[in-house]
């Protein structure tokens, strides 16, 4: 394959993610820059990516066109929403064959989402600006072998299954690791809100304190390759009420 930017030939070198998967991705020698699938910087430690983004290129110039994808030859565009921060450039193929970063991008690329991701952990932020240096997520679950979450039959009546469903939206699964996650919804009006595991953990953790409408609840230190069950309790009017059965896997 040849690089987006310059066309000259691209090198694979291999890496490890942060579960400690091998997985092999694109680097050229001329401008710096580095072609990896859809959604694999996630999974890339601060480190792995200090060390593939300090090769010395041959060449420093800048194309004025935009990249083009190795793999199907269609333009690669900027990607401009939440997922990237605005000092950040990332091109991405239009038919999701990868994403495109620049010399020295996907260091910084990766320095903000780590920063993004610590600062919530210490004080908790929105749910927007949470996933503001995440590449978009939609794809990740397929990347990282997690079940999409989805209902079941759960012991609660159908009335309050109904209720529950008019104010929630269906929770989002993004994983950090093979033994962390983040879960994140979202309820129509403020809410306190606390996830209680089935199967899997044996806990409830609190989510939200005070009614809010975006909730994020970051676990860590979970069994790799185990399959986990919760459900959500909402309590909008201090009557709680409890979601069907939802769960999600661990790679």
């Amino acid at each position: 394959m040849d690089c987006p930017h310059c066309h000259h030939p691209l090198s694979a070198i291999e890496i490890e993610t942060s579960d400690g998967h091998g997985h092999s991705i694109e680097e050229c020698l001329n401008c710096g820059g580095h072609f990896i699938e859809s959604y694999l910087a996630n999974f890339l430690t601060l480190e792995t990516t200090r060390n593939v983004d300090s090769i010395i290129p041959k060449s420093r110039a800048i194309p004025d066109t935009n990249p083009v994808c190795p793999k199907c030859g269609q333009p690669m565009s900027g990607i401009k929403d939440d997922s990237v921060p605005q000092t950040v450039t990332v091109f991405s193929c239009p038919n999701n064959h990868g994403d495109f970063f620049p010399k020295n991008q996907l260091y910084l690329f990766k320095q903000a989402q780590q920063s993004k991701i610590y600062f919530h952990k210490l004080w908790g932020i929105p749910l927007k600006s949470a996933f503001a240096v995440l590449i978009p997520i939609l794809v990740i679950f397929s990347l990282a072998t997690l079940l999409p979450s989805i209902l079941e039959q759960a012991t609660t009546t159908q009335e309050t299954r109904i209720k529950a469903s008019e104010i929630l939206t269906p929770p989002l699964i993004t994983p950090i690791s093979s033994t962390q996650v983040l879960i994140s919804f979202s309820t129509q009006k403020p809410a306190k809100t606390s996830v209680r595991f089935t199967e899997g953990l044996t806990k409830t953790l609190i989510v939200s304190t005070v009614p809010q409408t975006s909730h994020l609840l970051s676990i860590e230190d979970l069994s790799p390759g185990t399959l986990f069950k919760y459900i959500i309790i909402i309590d909008t009017d201090g009557k709680p009420v409890s979601t069907s059965e939802y769960t999600f896997s661990t790679p």
